[in-house]
């Protein structure tokens, strides 16, 4: 089988991936993308709150999320503040009767005096770990994972089922899936950073232990 194949019929199914009791009970299926890549990305800068806008990958990544999701009625969509998550979250609402609701607990991790450094700056792995992290270290994990979760559960209290679309960031889509997950801390950090144009479905239905599917583009198979 093709990679291309594969691809094909992943795209395909990967909303009806249900079971049978997930069939008969309300599901909500939640949507999870990162923003379209910024020259941040490209040049491999921490960028946290910095508000960078798509590059020309970006905005393509973009149109192809647009595109994987076309067929599927999506009742909300929800983006963070930063430009990045907002410009990707309406391109997919472009065309569709629903706007994007942008949360601030969906933002990136904050870096404080630590923003906009290069990955493989001395001072950036340097920077205070976990709840060691003062006022100017930018956000502990504690603080990330509770507005996180106020804005999961926010989410939560408005849509108990059908499909919604989240775009976040990799550092927050982990908190994220831990929210939506219940998991811990631990099995987070056991979750790879998510792609610029990687996509997760979370398929959650009351009583029944919680589904992720993840789409993996066609181009990375050889890579596995």
């Amino acid at each position: 089988m093709t990679a291309r194949l594969v691809v094909a019929i992943l795209i395909v199914t990967f909303q009806p991936f249900a079971s049978l009791i997930a069939q008969e009970r309300a599901t909500l299926r939640v949507y999870l993308a990162r923003h379209g890549q910024t020259d941040g990305n490209l040049n491999r800068r921490a960028q946290g709150w910095t508000d960078t806008p798509l590059n020309e990958t970006g905005r393509l990544q973009a149109a192809l999320l647009a595109e994987r999701l076309d067929g599927v009625r999506l009742d909300a969509i929800y983006s963070s503040t930063l430009s990045r998550s907002r410009a990707t979250a309406e391109t997919v609402a472009a065309g569709r009767n629903v706007k994007v609701a942008s949360l601030p607990g969906l933002r990136e991790v904050g870096l404080g005096r630590f923003e906009d450094l290069s990955l493989d700056d001395p001072l950036l792995k340097g920077r205070p770990r976990g709840e060691e992290r003062g006022p100017d270290d930018g956000e502990s994990p504690g603080q990330v994972a509770a507005r996180v979760n106020e804005a999961i559960a926010t989410v939560r209290k408005s849509h108990s089922a059908g499909n919604i679309l989240i775009v976040g960031h990799a550092g927050a889509n982990g908190y994220v899936l831990r929210a939506l997950l219940q998991m811990t801390a631990e099995q987070m950090g056991q979750v790879g950073v998510q792609d610029n144009d990687e996509l997760y479905m979370i398929e959650l239905t009351e009583g029944v232990k919680p589904r992720v599917f993840k789409l993996i583009p066609e181009g990375k198979f050889n890579e596995l």
